[in-house]
C-alpha cells in the first residue's frame, strides 16, 4: 500500500472518529459570559491607582477610600506597569460588611493586557472601599482600580496601610471561642419546650449569635485554617442532623453550615498566598466529604446539603487541574501519559463513581496540552520518529480500549500531514 494511499484512508477514518470522541470526552467548558450592566443606566467612573506593589511573597493588602459611600456597579483592574498578582477584592460597604468580588480574585495582569472586568455588582447599600491584596511578579508595579457607579463618579484615594498579610495570622481559636455561645444558646432552646416563649427566647438570642459567628468567619476567612474549615463543615453537619426537628436550632446550623461552605469556596476560588488548592488537595477534600455523606442515613437532614457541597468541590477539580497542566510546560509525551493514566481510571470506574466525571474532564484537558505540544514538537522530528508515533498510535487507534480512539487520530492526522515538509522541498 502507498504511503499517499494510505493517508487518504487514515484521514477518512479520522473523520469518522470525530463524531465518536464527542461522547467520549467532552470538550472543555467554555469560560462564562461576562455579565452586561442594566440597559439605559449612564455610568459613572473613578480611578484609584496604587504604585510600587509590594514583591513580597503573598503581597499586601492595599485599601481604596470612597471619599462619598457609593453603590457601585462593577470594578475593574488594569496593570500600569509591570506584572501583578490579585490575590483578591473586596469592597468594603459603610455598615463595615466586606463583600468579595470574585471575578478580581486569583488573576494575573500585566501592562501590555486589557483591563479585567469584575461581575456585576448587585449590592444595594453604599461600598465606602476597596481593599486589594496584590503582589508585584518581579519588578516594579502599579495597580490602576477602576470603580462604576449609576450615581456619580466614584472618588478613589489610597487609604491608610491595611496591616500586613501574614501567613501565620489564623483565627482558628476566635471561631472556637464565639462558638460557645451558639452552643449555649442551642443547649438552651433544646431544652426548652416546643413553641415556649423560653424556646423563642433562646431562638432570638441564637440567631444574633450565628450572624456575629458568620460575619467574623466571612470577615477573617482567609486567615482560617483549610483544616479547620472542614471540621467546622463536619460538626455543623452532625449538629443539624441531631437537633430537634422543628427547632430554632435546626435553620441556624443550616445557616452556619452554609456558610461555612461559602468561605471554603471562596478560598478555594481566590487562591490566597496561604490556602492553596491544587487538584490532588481538592480530590482528596471531595473524598473526604463523599465519606462524610455516605455515613448519613437517608434521613438524614445535612445529608442533601452535603451532597451538594461535595459535588460543588468536585466539580471544581478538572478547572484547578487545566489551570496547573497549562503552566506546566510539559511536553508530549508527559503530557499524554497524564492524560492516559486519567482515561484508564474514567473507563475502569463504575458509571456511578464519584469520581468518573472528573476523571473524564482531567483526562480531556491533558490530551489537549498534548495535542497542542504535539504540534509543535512534530516540526523538529525526522520521518523515522514520526513514523514509529504512527505505528504505535495507529496500533491504540485500532485497539480502541484504554485508549481514546479520537485522540490517537488526531495524532495522528498531526503526524501525517505531509505540509509540514512542503516548505523543506520548495
Amino acid at each position: 500500500m502507498s504511503l499517499h494511499f494510505f493517508q487518504k484512508v487514515l484521514i477518512a477514518v479520522l473523520m469518522g472518529a470525530q463524531i465518536a470522541f464527542a461522547a467520549e470526552l467532552p470538550k472543555p467548558p467554555a469560560p462564562p459570559v461576562q455579565p452586561s450592566p442594566p440597559p439605559g443606566q449612564v455610568q459613572y467612573e473613578g480611578v484609584g491607582r496604587i504604585d510600587q506593589v509590594t514583591r513580597q511573597a503573598g503581597g499586601e493588602i492595599y485599601r481604596l477610600d470612597l471619599s462619598r459611600a457609593l453603590p457601585l456597579v462593577r470594578l475593574e483592574a488594569k496593570s500600569k506597569m509591570g506584572r501583578l498578582k490579585i490575590y483578591s477584592t473586596t469592597v468594603v460597604t459603610d455598615k463595615g460588611d466586606k463583600i468579595p468580588v470574585r471575578q478580581l480574585a486569583g488573576i494575573l495582569v500585566d501592562e501590555p493586557s486589557p483591563a479585567v472586568s469584575s461581575e456585576i455588582l448587585n449590592i444595594p447599600t453604599g461600598i465606602a472601599a476597596i481593599e486589594v491584596l496584590a503582589e508585584a511578579m518581579g519588578g516594579e508595579a502599579t495597580l490602576e482600580i477602576k470603580a462604576f457607579s449609576t450615581k456619580e463618579a466614584p472618588k478613589l484615594s489610597l487609604g491608610s496601610r491595611v496591616p500586613e498579610f501574614s501567613c501565620k495570622k489564623n483565627i482558628d481559636a476566635l471561631l472556637k471561642d464565639k462558638l460557645e455561645p451558639v452552643q449555649l444558646w442551642v443547649s438552651r432552646a433544646e431544652a426548652a419546650a416546643p413553641g415556649s416563649v423560653q424556646e423563642k427566647f433562646a431562638g432570638n438570642q441564637l440567631k444574633d449569635q450565628v450572624n456575629d459567628y458568620i460575619a467574623t468567619l466571612r470577615m477573617g476567612g482567609a486567615y482560617t485554617s483549610t483544616t479547620y474549615l472542614l471540621t467546622l463543615l463536619n460538626f455543623f453537619a452532625d449538629q443539624y442532623n441531631a437537633v430537634r426537628s422543628g427547632g430554632v436550632s435546626e435553620p441556624a446550623y443550616k445557616t452556619l453550615l452554609n456558610a461555612t461552605y461559602d468561605v471554603l469556596q471562596l478560598a478555594i476560588q481566590n487562591e490566597l498566598p496561604c490556602r492553596r488548592f491544587p487538584s490532588d488537595s481538592l480530590i482528596q477534600i471531595a473524598l473526604d466529604l463523599n465519606k462524610k455523606q455516605l455515613s448519613m442515613t437517608d434521613s438524614s437532614r445535612a445529608r442533601p446539603l452535603y451532597v451538594s457541597i461535595m459535588t460543588k468541590v468536585r466539580d471544581m477539580i478538572p478547572g484547578q487541574y487545566r489551570k496547573e497542566i497549562s503552566a506546566a510546560n510539559w511536553n508530549f509525551r508527559q503530557a499524554d501519559t497524564e492524560g492516559t493514566n486519567y482515561y484508564k481510571l474514567y473507563v475502569g470506574a463504575k458509571d456511578d463513581a464519584f469520581l468518573k466525571t472528573t476523571h473524564r474532564d482531567m483526562s480531556a484537558y491533558a490530551f489537549v496540552v498534548a495535542e497542542q505540544a504535539l504540534q509543535k514538537e512534530v516540526k523538529l522530528m525526522d520521518i523515522e520518529q514520526r513514523y514509529q508515533l504512527i505505528v504505535e498510535y495507529q496500533a491504540k487507534y485500532n485497539a480502541n480500549a484504554d485508549f481514546p480512539q479520537a485522540v490517537a487520530g488526531r495524532y495522528l492526522a498531526i503526524l501525517s500531514d505531509q505540509n509540514l515538509y512542503l516548505p523543506i522541498y520548495r
